[in-house]
């Protein structure tokens, strides 16, 4: 039996069930009191069991209404989408603090470029596709893109008049939202925008998988195109207008807009809060959905094979996607000393999550579960556990992890 996080015996890590997206609720003993962090609380609309509204109602009931944090890790529907849908109870809550990107900071010059950019592709996509329709995998990528201005407007307020901090790779934070004893490393995002743009890993941080003949490949199905993409710049009448950085991106809408629609997903992607928490010396990395350019921007500074080794609990990135769990992040994690969890299923994506990563994962870590091992009638279903490791507990639609 898992200790109980009542009474201050445990860190307790809940992860819900909610379809295709991230729900975490994270619970702190301190001073005989309960303290409460809400990570995401979203689901894309294509990947929705229906159980988010009682995945709220169950937040509210465990906090007493007392959020001390809320991280909004990045601007994906999958991610943030409760924080619209279910505005009405968030707005009942004591919300303490909000963390988000630096990358939705409505004051920063930088950030304000990237959004204007980003918002201008997304809406010639989304006339590009009502006029030819694509593949339904492009389809909800546009559906993740888009949609999310009024979750974003509840955050940046605060949710109830909470402070609003917006977060960026190197920021360290002592008794982080007044959590006493708790400390926060921001690893991510990155400020540097070459890192932002960086999607796909190179082949030495990749998880292969075997091809028919025996030979190994990288696997993305998510990825509708093979090569980085060149065209003309006369080819396209809007790249004048675009930022130096993305006249490619912009570029290539002449000519894949599938590509540039997947590409402008997995930036978004590399915006997202990557958060080292520490507390009771314990160490739990919350990654969001980080894609490879996120990692690479802080996994090859001195200090990196030191934090890793001491993780001892890993939100996985991403769903458990090819590009969002780098090699040697997972290498640098102590053998048995970590467990993880995947908030995933196999829709809309059906890459997603990736075998070889999970298999991985679970030779390293000390236990591992899957979202989708949860069982509801329609719902995809991911396998069965016959038995949970040590640490879990397993509730309605949720799985619990508890760090004595």
């Amino acid at each position: 039996m898992a200790p109980k996080s009542d009474g201050g015996a445990a860190i307790r890590v809940r992860m819900y069930r909610v379809g295709f997206g991230d729900c975490f609720l994270v619970s702190l003993p301190v001073g005989g009191r309960m303290e409460h962090i809400l990570v995401d609380c979203g689901v894309h609309s294509r990947g929705d069991i229906g159980t988010l509204e009682a995945a709220v109602k169950n937040v509210a009931d465990e906090t007493r209404g007392k959020l001390a944090l809320v991280i909004a890790t990045h601007a994906h529907q999958d991610h943030i989408s409760g924080f619209s849908a279910h505005e009405a109870v968030f707005r009942q809550f004591q919300v303490r603090e909000v963390w988000m990107p630096w990358t939705e900071n409505p004051k920063d010059a930088d950030a304000d470029k990237l959004k204007q950019n980003n918002v201008a592709l997304v809406e010639a996509l989304s006339q590009h596709f009502a006029a030819r329709p694509p593949s339904e995998q492009a389809k909800a990528v546009i559906e993740n893109l888009s949609g999310n201005a009024e979750a974003l407007r509840l955050l940046k307020s605060g949710i109830s008049g909470g402070t609003v901090t917006y977060v960026e790779a190197g920021k360290q934070i002592s008794d982080a939202a007044g959590i006493e004893g708790l400390s926060a490393r921001i690893l991510g995002p990155p400020r540097d925008q070459k890192f932002l743009a960086r999607m796909n890993p190179p082949a030495d941080e990749r998880f292969l998988r075997a091809t028919p003949d025996g030979e190994v490949e990288a696997v993305n199905a998510i990825v509708p195109f093979e090569s980085v993409w060149k065209v003309e710049a006369s080819s396209n009448p809007f790249y004048a207008a675009i930022d130096e950085r993305d006249k490619n991106l912009l570029a290539v809408a002449a000519t894949n807009a599938e590509g540039l629609a997947f590409a402008l997903d997995q930036i978004v992607n590399n915006t997202s809060v990557v958060t080292l928490f520490t507390f009771a010396g314990k160490h739990l990395l919350f990654p969001g959905d980080a894609q490879y350019g996120n990692w690479e921007s802080w996994i090859q500074q001195h200090e990196a094979k030191e934090l890793l080794s001491e993780v001892n609990f890993y939100k996985v990135a991403h769903h458990g996607s090819l590009n969002a769990t780098p090699k040697s992040a997972l290498e640098g994690m102590a053998e048995k000393a970590f467990a993880a969890m995947v908030s995933t299923q196999n829709q809309p994506w059906a890459s997603i999550p990736l075998p070889k990563l999970i298999e991985a994962l679970s030779a390293k870590a000390s236990g591992v579960v899957r979202s989708d091992s949860i069982r509801f009638e329609g719902a995809p279903e991911g396998p069965a556990v016959p038995q949970l490791p040590e640490g879990f507990q397993q509730g309605t639609f949720w799985f619990d992890y508890f760090l004595p």
